[in-house]
């Protein structure tokens, strides 16, 4: 009788020493954590809806959207203007309301863009990888192991088809004049040489002269908008490794 009443004191004394679940604090109840608000998205804890487009603050973030800028994509929003987009910064765990997540001197675009940790200063550097799907006409473009981007793109036309195999980036050139047979396309933006065929250069660049992507379109070139080209074309270095299958 002692024992079991020893216990059962027992089982009473330890249930009211021990610590219940810390409730996650939501203050303004828009379905992100106050901790999350204050340290991740700089959004305003006390404030369901801190850029005042009619969406709580979680709403948008879970979609893709800026809750600091009304209307914006985070991938179109850079908020501490390092180089690095709002959308980029959270795949990558940078601080997006800091420039310097490390500290170390350097922004947090220009080390990824170097191929560098912005979240440490170690001088590893850290693998880079663009994937081109014909089938899907798809870009995917990893820094190590996450994914920062995917977008449609617009390969080779069926008589002109973008080659397939592994590939490398061989150089970069901010603009190009492209000329053939029934086209001329000045000043063309952010091209990628990444192999020749038939004695001329096949690069992944920006494309101005059309919006149709998804469908083949090019002489074999792989065409990107220019809304996604700028950032692909930063990040990509001599030497990143390209896939196209």
């Amino acid at each position: 009788m002692l024992k079991r009443l020893f216990f059962a004191s027992f089982i009473f004394f330890f249930l009211i020493v021990l610590p219940a679940k810390a409730e996650v604090l939501d203050s303004d109840k828009d379905g992100l954590s106050d901790v999350d608000e204050m340290y991740i998205y700089h959004t305003d804890p006390q404030l369901a809806d801190t850029d005042g487009d009619g969406y709580l603050d979680n709403q948008e973030v879970s979609k893709g959207f800026s809750s600091l800028v009304a209307g914006k994509q985070l991938k179109e929003v850079d908020s501490d203007n390092d180089g690095l987009n709002d959308a980029q910064e959270l795949i990558v765990g940078s601080d997006l309301g800091k420039a310097d997540t490390d500290g170390d001197g350097y922004s947090d675009g220009l080390e990824v863009d170097r191929g560098f940790d912005p979240l440490n200063s170690s001088t590893e550097k850290i693998a880079k990888k663009i994937e081109v799907d014909l089938k899907t006409q798809t870009l995917v473009y990893y820094f190590g192991d996450k994914k920062m981007d995917e977008f449609l793109i617009s390969s080779g036309i069926p008589s002109l088809p973008t080659p397939k195999g592994q590939f490398e980036i061989l150089k970069k050139k901010p603009i190009i004049n492209y000329s053939g047979p029934g086209y001329y396309l000045p000043n063309t933006k952010w091209n990628l040489l990444f192999t020749y065929k038939g004695g001329l250069g096949v690069f992944v660049h920006g494309a101005y002269w059309h919006n149709n992507f998804g469908h083949p379109m090019s002489h074999g070139c792989v065409n990107v908008a220019y809304s996604n080209m700028e950032d692909l074309y930063n990040f990509s270095e001599v030497g990143t490794k390209v896939v196209i299958r």
